[in-house]
């Protein structure tokens, strides 16, 4: 079900928002239920048996989301009516954090998250909550790193060892964007001793940069796009040549979805697939371009198609499977930074029983 977003989350330079990158709480008047809220007593049960020829019940699902372009297969899902007509009625609860669906998830106020690998959601699984990894939604490689323009321009910083010794902001510590980064200074011999580490979040990454707070800082499009165009910074680097291909967010279920049965879980993936599918034909040289889906992403971000088809966005598997060797490549590269103590089997999170099952259905 789709419903009007927050007022809150309209555009606005500072008002960019990412996944795992603050830790607010949820807009006010959210689209559904809060996340402190349980959902209806019915989706949380599973569905009666019907006669096989007997079109499948309805089902009510409880989604945690974030109001930003990672979310486009979902987004296009619902305003196609694909879960509609897969017999599901979404109602979406908005999020500032990836983070902060976690808790819910697990105790069942919400069916289905945006999860990405991070030490939040690791030691979140080390401490035994009921999570599975489903399917992929996006890359977390589309982020950026930006310099102030003055140095740029003045030409004291053109490359990322240009660094040494200057206030560099690794956003939200655990988080996408500060992986790739602690990656890219790996890559060229540094480390975080060589520069003033600072924790500048995506809302405020843009004034820091403006008022000379912070020489460089990175993170998520459509956020360099931005600051770009305000003539604010300028690309250093960007994720992709820092780390290479890095699994995003991935749809995670609780226990109040799998306690639905596998056929509900395929047929809602089922759904998914078919808006994956319409955003990887949308993509052209790493872009949206599609008119009609840039409508439908604007409506769900607060932001200009102008601004949505400049920021880059990587397609990701069409088959929606995840790629389990990066996300655990991504694991044990927090346990070295030590940000995970107590590292778990993520064969046993990742799942991909369902959607394999829900693109047989789609053939």
């Amino acid at each position: 079900m789709r419903r009007r977003l927050p007022a809150r989350l309209a555009l606005t330079l500072l008002g960019l928002v990412a996944a795992c990158s603050s830790p607010a709480a949820a807009p006010a008047k959210p689209a559904a239920p809060t996340a402190g809220t349980q959902p209806p007593a019915a989706a949380a049960q599973a569905p009666a048996q019907a006669a096989p020829s007997a079109p499948a019940e309805r089902q009510t699902v409880q989604a945690g989301y974030l109001s930003i372009l990672a979310g486009t297969p979902v987004f296009i899902a619902e305003d196609r009516g694909y879960f509609a007509e897969q017999g599901f009625t979404v109602q979406y609860t908005p999020f500032d954090s990836g983070a902060l669906m976690v808790a819910p998830l697990a105790a069942g106020q919400l069916d289905i998250i945006p999860a990405v690998p991070s030490p939040s959601l690791f030691n979140a699984l080390a401490r035994g909550l009921p999570m599975q990894a489903v399917a992929i939604q996006s890359s977390a490689s589309t982020s950026a790193l930006m310099v102030r323009k003055e140095l740029w321009d003045s030409g004291e910083v053109r490359t990322l060892p240009d660094l040494r010794g200057r206030r560099v902001s690794f956003n939200v510590e655990g988080s996408p964007v500060d992986y790739a980064l602690r990656n890219g200074f790996q890559k060229y011999g540094l480390s975080l001793q060589d520069v003033e580490v600072q924790r500048v979040s995506n809302t405020d990454t843009a004034p820091a940069l403006a008022n000379g707070a912070t020489d460089a800082g990175i993170l998520p499009e459509p956020g360099p796009v931005l600051i770009e165009t305000r003539g604010i910074g300028v690309r250093l680097m960007e994720a992709s040549d820092m780390v290479g291909d890095q699994t995003g967010s991935m749809l995670t279920i609780g226990p109040s979805m799998t306690a639905r049965g596998d056929a509900v879980i395929t047929r809602y993936l089922a759904a998914y697939l078919r808006g994956l599918r319409d955003t990887t034909a949308a993509i052209k040289d790493n872009h949206l371009t599609d008119p009609d889906v840039l409508a439908i992403v604007g409506k769900w971000t607060n932001l200009p198609a102008d601004t949505i088809s400049k920021a880059v966005t990587l397609p990701v598997d069409v088959n929606g499977r995840i790629d389990l060797d990066d996300v655990i490549r991504q694991q044990e590269f927090w346990v070295r930074e030590g940000l995970v103590p107590t590292p778990v089997d993520l064969r046993q999170f990742v799942d991909y029983q369902y959607v394999d099952a829900a693109r047989a259905l789609l053939r």
